[in-house]
């Protein structure tokens, strides 16, 4: 078990003349692996001595190649024939994918 990096405030708990780090966000090692991007964030207290967690939590981005979508519904749209026409006879450069 590991404790969570935090950020916020420095306590998370206080009676207002004490102030101490009594609660922490622990994890293992295989959690640690799985979430690429964690952060524990202590907030301010409200109405209690203690501070709220919270969790930030975030994959990496994903970043492998979508398929292509061609939606039907677009197809039916009276400026599509024209607007395909158009697009496709201008020439984008010298590389033949790059026309494409």
């Amino acid at each position: 078990m590991t404790k969570l990096r935090a950020s916020g405030r420095e306590y998370t708990w206080t009676n207002g003349h004490t102030y101490s780090t009594i609660n922490w966000g622990l994890v293992n090692a295989r959690w640690m692996m799985t979430m690429a991007l964690h952060e524990l964030f202590i907030m301010d207290p409200k109405c209690s001595d203690h501070s709220l967690l919270s969790l930030y939590l975030a994959q990496d981005k994903d970043t492998s190649r979508r398929p292509f979508k061609f939606l039907n519904h677009v197809a039916v749209h009276e400026k599509f024939p024209k607007t395909i026409k158009e697009v496709w006879s201008k020439r984008r450069g010298r590389c033949r994918m790059a026309n494409i």
